[in-house]
């Protein structure tokens, strides 16, 4: 993996990349100062020129970008030698999403006093950023694919070793398929339009009408990283055939339409339903383990089918509502609304006499924990969320170190502790 660091200090880079190398074995470029300053100029000037004369994609400049699967960005850009306004990460990442080929962004310490954000799970959800971290979290094992639901790790945290690559799919899949209906090329199920909240509707719809006849590039449209004007020229410039701005149009779709399902669809768990969600809605899923506390949370971080779950329920009943445009989704991922109108299973839930455990998915370590507490550690903690659906609370153990905002969303104590 090769990473681009983008900051205006020396030693703020170093501290980022010794966090990186700290966990992950990857490449680590910089960009910085000076140097930060002049390739930003460059790209701002070659898309100006492009956007306002409609020239070829030989006026843009963005060579000191290119090569990379993630760009880190520092929030605090203000020491940057540039004209107008200062800088932030905030305002260059909608020129570096549409007009570079790094697949994914991550912005750092927007929110330095901020761990884990219990509004929507998504983490800062005002950052144009893929994902919003602080520099210590770099060095966290969870982003470099090891969870192990004991420390500190973010159930809405990518493993960033697959992020770049789903990103590309992403983009891949959109080449051909901007104007056909999201409903349509996800393969929503029928009966999905009526568990969808009003948010996933309004994201969706923007104005459009039938929500199953709305089209990838209505997310393009409606998009906050470019502004109105340079979102109008590009796509009039895809028009007339300038291939490099299709590109930059399915780059910014598939960012929104991958931040819609992560936050307003796979957030709420009415639509979309991760394995540990699913497995503490219906336990009966991990067959004859059910009632092993190992073997929820082992369901709650595999990532290959059948996912823990027990073989003969896979096999019988989820096989069929995975959702299988797999490059959308951070975690496996099945229909609810098939599941819940399997009557079948409905049966076997009501009828299992088995003990489950007294436990509940904690957002903030990706793992279940009993409600009376795990070791040294209290109880887990219930929160309400800003998330839109039946399932807006949620539960967290509340890690010594870290910093939960905001603190008036956490309700109590988790039932039965």
């Amino acid at each position: 993996m090769d990473i681009l660091v983008c900051d205006d200090e020396r030693p703020r880079y170093e501290s980022t990349r010794a966090r990186i190398k700290e966990r992950a074995d990857v490449n680590v470029a910089p960009l910085v100062g000076c140097d930060l300053a002049c390739a930003l100029t460059a790209l701002f000037d070659g898309v100006a020129a492009l956007l306002d004369n409609g020239g070829g994609l030989g006026a843009l400049d963005n060579k000191r970008f290119e090569g990379f699967d993630v760009v880190v960005v520092d929030n605090n850009l203000t020491g940057l030698d540039l004209k107008g306004a200062r800088m932030t990460a905030e305002t260059i990442i909608g020129y570096l999403r549409a007009f570079t080929d790094i697949p994914y962004i991550i912005s750092l310490n927007k929110n330095p006093h901020v761990d884990f954000d219990l509004r929507y799970l998504i983490g800062d959800y005002q950052s144009m950023a893929d994902l919003a971290l602080n520099t210590e979290h770099l060095s966290n094992a969870c982003l470099w694919g090891r969870r192990d639901g004991s420390g500190f790790a973010p159930w809405y945290w990518p493993q960033l070793e697959n992020a770049a690559g789903r990103r590309r799919e992403q983009i891949e899949f959109l080449s051909d398929k901007l104007t056909v209906p999201v409903w349509v090329a996800l393969e929503f199920p029928p009966e999905a339009e009526e568990y969808l909240s009003f948010r996933a509707r309004a994201a969706l719809s923007s104005g459009e009408g039938n929500i199953r006849g709305v089209p990838f590039k209505s997310f393009f449209r409606a998009s906050r990283v470019l502004t109105p004007a340079e979102l109008r020229s590009l796509e009039g410039l895809a028009e007339r055939g300038e291939e490099w701005a299709h590109r930059a149009i399915c780059r910014v779709a598939a960012y929104e339409v991958d931040r819609w399902l992560r936050r307003d669809v796979l957030g709420a768990q009415d639509v979309l339903i991760d394995v540990p969600h699913l497995v503490a809605q219906m336990p009966i899923v991990l067959g004859e383990r059910q009632g092993e506390l190992d073997a929820w949370n082992r369901a709650a971080n595999e990532s290959r089918a059948p996912f823990a779950l027990g073989q003969g329920m896979f096999a019988d009943h989820l096989r069929e509502a995975c959702f299988s445009a797999s490059a959308w989704v951070p975690v496996p991922c099945f229909w609810w609304p098939k599941l819940r109108a399997n009557r079948t299973l409905s049966k076997l839930f009501f009828d299992s006499d088995v003990q489950w455990p007294d436990a509940v998915f904690c957002e903030d370590v990706s793992g279940f924990v009993p409600v009376t507490g795990l070791g040294d550690g209290g109880p887990p903690l219930e929160f309400e969320s800003e998330i839109d659906g039946s399932w807006s609370r949620r539960f967290v153990r509340d890690v010594d170190g870290y910093q939960y905002s905001p603190r008036s969303r956490i309700v109590g104590r988790a039932s039965g502790a």
